[in-house]
């Protein structure tokens, strides 16, 4: 049973410990207690008592933002520091992204940036920063300030678009300079979050490299869950790149099989997801289905009730997608994820409205989707990541082609198109240009006159021939496709259609924007 004082019992409280002079040394102990419990806790949270350590870390929290509190006003940056990274771990787990973030920032003020000009490169440290309570050696406290604002970073997803200005894109181009490939903290909690630098850097290939060698030492080292961790990740890459999903679904069986043996409820959900998207990506919904399923099982196990409405928008995608429930059906699901995600994971909520969308859309209520889609455009143009602005605008393409407002359709396709050289869409959505091509097809096939269905008919051969060998074709772009093609061919002879379309399979990426 846990009692709560009466604010002026504290005050009371608190006046008599400084009439005796205790005031300070209660602070104290009370200060080491809670910075243990969550250092001694911090590692078992990644095995089979998590969801006990996490509750307990939940009934906790008042008091462990009371410790770090008290660190931050007595401007102990040691203390601040180890309570930041011992808890890091738990803040991501149960979605307390500001806490994560204003308590990182909180620390990291109270000691010099280790990614000042001129940076010092990073040692390979096995030791970690929160194995042994303060004080740190020099070394240890170095690398704890800068894990602290790796902490800090993985938590500012609220403000994405930032990352896109020159002076905090230069700031990670020196962390990125500040950890080589293959240290050992880099492969663990939270020094793996130097990789998601790279991505925002646009160093595509580095990411890869990155991961390839963290997998490596993690065997090396013999580190499980981070190698577990590392595998998951590069399985959701690998089902991203046209041809790779067989390479992501080895990789997402093995980090499955690593979770589970350690009884990591959080690690397998992860691990499942990963391998749902493979399933998805080769067409094989029925197994997703079955993964999403057991990964919904897994998280509510945790507690984890903010990973929930994404594993549901996905699950209701999948389901509909296979023809095992209707778009009715489909769409009601969709609803019901987003009325939980909008109050739990703004994110996930963003991700579920354009899934929400889609899916009115091909509903038939193109009223209802526009209002839901443009809304969320006007919500997120000034701050988010040119892939999602890209991916936004080629659904209201799609959705204003729908509509019968092809003209309007291709200006926001040719708006969306300007995105197809951004790093981040290469690495994680190489297929969306050829996508975005495809409902330019569809745009002009709608427009009157021979000019613009021969223009389709060529974007069609691009697409055929541009599309990524070996990915499967979901049934909205396989409608779209069709009645494209069913629109080129009427309103053209069978060899002129025949010709045009040879000839956009002959073109290349650029050349086939340039038809847009």
């Amino acid at each position: 049973m846990r009692y709560r004082l009466l604010e002026t019992v504290g005050e009371y409280a608190a006046e008599r410990l400084d009439e005796a002079g205790e005031r300070g040394a209660v602070e104290r102990r009370h200060l080491v207690y809670y910075r243990e419990l969550a250092r001694t806790t911090e590692p078992l949270l990644r095995g089979p008592g998590q969801r006990v350590l996490l509750d307990r870390l939940e009934r906790e929290h008042d008091n462990l933002r009371t410790a770090l509190r008290r660190a931050v006003a007595a401007r102990d940056e040691q203390e601040a520091l180890c309570l930041v990274l011992s808890l890091g771990w738990f803040w991501q787990l149960r979605d307390h992204r500001v806490d994560g973030s204003t308590w990182s920032e909180a620390a990291m003020g109270l000691g010099p940036d280790p990614f000042d000009e001129p940076v010092r490169p990073a040692p390979p440290l096995l030791e970690r920063c929160i194995d042994a309570p303060p004080p740190m050696s020099p070394e240890l406290l170095m690398e704890a300030r800068r894990e602290v604002r790796l902490v800090w970073l993985s938590n500012r997803e609220h403000d994405i678009r930032g990352m896109d200005d020159p002076e905090t894109q230069a700031w990670m181009r020196r962390v990125a300079v500040a950890y080589g490939p293959g240290q050992p903290q880099n492969c663990r909690v939270p020094g793996f979050s130097w990789y998601f630098v790279r991505l925002f850097i646009g160093d595509v290939s580095g990411i890869y490299r990155a991961l390839d060698r963290g997998i490596e030492m993690c065997r090396e080292l013999g580190y499980d869950w981070e190698l577990a961790f590392h595998l998951q990740q590069r399985a959701k890459l690998l089902n991203e790149i046209p041809g790779r999903a067989d390479l992501g679904l080895r990789d997402a069986d093995e980090s499955l099989e690593v979770f589970r043996r350690i009884g990591d409820a959080w690690g397998v959900a992860e691990a499942l997801s990963g391998r749902a998207e493979s399933h998805e990506r080769r067409g094989a919904f029925a197994e997703a289905a079955r993964d999403y399923r057991e990964a919904l099982d897994n998280v509510r196990v945790l507690g984890s009730t903010a990973q929930v409405p994404m594993l549901r928008c996905r699950l209701a995608d999948v389901l509909t997608e296979s023809g095992e429930i209707d778009g009715a059906e489909g769409e009601r699901l969709l609803r019901q994820a987003l009325e939980e995600a909008e109050p739990l994971n703004p994110d996930a909520a963003y991700f579920i409205r354009i899934s929400l969308g889609i899916r009115i859309a091909r509903n038939g209520g193109h009223a209802e989707a526009r209002e839901i889609l443009e809304g969320l455009y006007g919500e997120l143009r000034d701050r988010s990541v040119p892939l999602f602005a890209g991916l936004l605008e080629s659904v209201l393409g799609w959705l204003y082609a729908l509509e019968g407002k092809p003209a309007d359709a291709l200006s926001r396709l040719r708006s969306a198109l300007t995105t197809r050289d951004d790093p981040l869409t290469a690495l994680v959505a190489a297929h969306l240009p050829v996508h975005m091509l495809l409902n330019a097809a569809f745009a002009h096939s709608a427009l009157p006159g021979r000019e613009h269905a021969e223009t389709a008919a060529r974007l069609l051969g691009a697409v055929a021939a541009l599309r990524p060998a070996g990915l499967h074709e979901a049934s909205a772009e396989r409608e779209v496709r069709e009645r494209t093609t069913a629109a080129a061919r009427t309103a053209l002879d069978g060899e002129v259609y025949e010709r045009a379309y040879a000839e956009g399979g002959r073109l290349t990426l650029e050349e086939a924007v340039a038809l847009v």
